[in-house]
């Protein structure tokens, strides 16, 4: 497979479009064993918790996961348990990705399509202006801070609206190589943290 060369290889030719790669990484995502994904995990989620901007943080707005992204369910609730006010993803009436406040994973429910069953909260939770921190899932990063998403936007938009927050995405090492085709809208995070340590190496 095309992301498999790229992991290994650690290059990318350009003329690759940002459809192909997101087939090839998903598809790689998709065939990890459920130990895979969960001892990776729980390798990222140490290395996210001791981070100093984590460890500071009052407000943090993380992904929920699903398909196989590094799971947060578990780091939401270390989080919560530190006393950090945590909001999670909804898109709003207005087409727009906003941050709302959980109290809990049970402050949760379904949504989508089966086959994604995103998870979201109420629209009657209170939407986080601020947050301190943002988590972000993806698909593919350079150790730079390029980010391949899943083609919505919404990510970059958030980021572009919310310039102060300190921008981490969380990632297996495999999804880490050299380039990425990029376009002036994407937004790059400031830090990668997988289950191999961070990048930029601290």
């Amino acid at each position: 497979m095309l992301c498999l060369r790229l992991a290994h290889w650690g290059q990318i030719a350009m003329d690759v479009t940002k459809q192909q790669l997101r087939r090839d990484f998903k598809a790689r995502r998709a065939a990890m064993s459920a130990d895979e994904v969960t001892h990776a995990s729980a390798s990222i989620r140490r290395h996210l918790l001791a981070l100093e901007q984590v460890r500071s943080a009052g407000s943090i707005f993380t992904y929920v996961s699903i398909n196989n992204e590094p799971d947060t369910r578990a780091l939401i609730r270390d989080l919560l348990a530190l006393g950090k006010a945590i909001s999670v993803p909804r898109i709003d009436a207005d087409g727009r990705m906003h941050a709302h406040i959980i109290q809990n994973l049970n402050d949760l429910k379904s949504s989508g399509p089966e086959q994604y069953r995103t998870p979201i909260p109420s629209p009657d939770t209170s939407i986080e202006t601020a947050p301190d921190v943002v988590i972000l899932p993806g698909l593919a990063f350079t150790t730079s801070g390029k980010r391949l998403g899943m083609g919505g936007g919404h990510y970059d938009r958030y980021l572009a609206d919310h310039p102060d927050a300190f921008a981490i995405a969380l990632c297996y090492a495999w999804q880490v190589i050299d380039d990425l085709p990029a376009e002036p809208h994407d937004r790059p995070v400031k830090l990668l943290v997988t289950e191999a340590g961070l990048f930029p190496r601290q």
